[in-house]
């Protein structure tokens, strides 16, 4: 069955929703605030289940007083949507040059890049890590925020777009023939978007057609 470029985009937005709130927790480990850490963890926790800086990290949040220094970076944007077939804007170029600036250690090039981001996650993700190699910690919690803050908007525009994308390939089935996995498309559209109110009607009409023919 072909992968639909929604599901893709989800793997890749649960993957760096996790790593932002797990350098959030980093953070707030450095500035004294456990319960804060705690929570971040959590949260990196219930968005990657195989996240295991974040687990690790949470097991030993009391134990210890340690600050493990996490490896994960950012992947480049414009490969990922690329790989979906979609265009890279030009802020997502901006953002994998600073990629390649900060694994060189050029921070303050790296900085001037991702000044005129605006609405680009990781943009403010990598800014906050950047912040974070120069121990201004304060600037590091807010640019993780606000990553988090527009993951989880582009995240409510997903559901919508894979809801449809469901749906297409749910009626692709239907045309075919295919009726159950129709009808599994069409409840994959509904779960992802209740609303979705051809969905509905596509899916019901599906069960009336497997109905019909029983």
């Amino acid at each position: 069955m072909k992968i639909l470029a929604c599901d893709l985009y989800h793997h890749n937005y649960h993957y760096q929703s996790s790593a932002q709130y797990l350098w959030l927790a980093q953070c707030w480990i450095i500035l004294g605030r456990a319960e804060e850490a705690k929570f971040a963890y959590e949260k990196a926790i219930f968005q990657d289940h195989f996240n295991q800086e974040a687990l690790q990290g949470l097991n030993s949040l009391e134990a210890s007083n340690t600050t493990p220094q996490y490896d994960k970076h950012p992947l480049y944007d414009a490969e990922f949507q690329e790989s979906i077939g979609e265009k890279a804007p030009d802020e997502t170029i901006l953002h994998d040059k600073a990629v390649d600036l900060y694994l060189q250690g050029e921070i303050d090039a790296a900085l001037q890049l991702l000044e005129p981001s605006k609405n680009h996650s990781n943009s403010y993700f990598l800014r906050g890590k950047c912040y974070f190699s120069q121990q201004n910690y304060e600037h590091s919690v807010a640019d993780f925020r606000e990553a988090i803050r527009l993951s989880h908007l582009k995240h409510d525009e997903y559901h919508i777009c894979a809801s449809n994308q469901h749906l297409k390939r749910g009626q692709e089935f239907l045309a075919n023939g295919e009726i159950d996995l129709a009808i599994a498309d069409f409840s994959k559209s509904l779960d992802l978007y209740s609303k979705n109110q051809e969905a509905i009607r596509a899916r019901e009409n599906a069960y009336q057609i497997k109905a019909n023919l029983l």
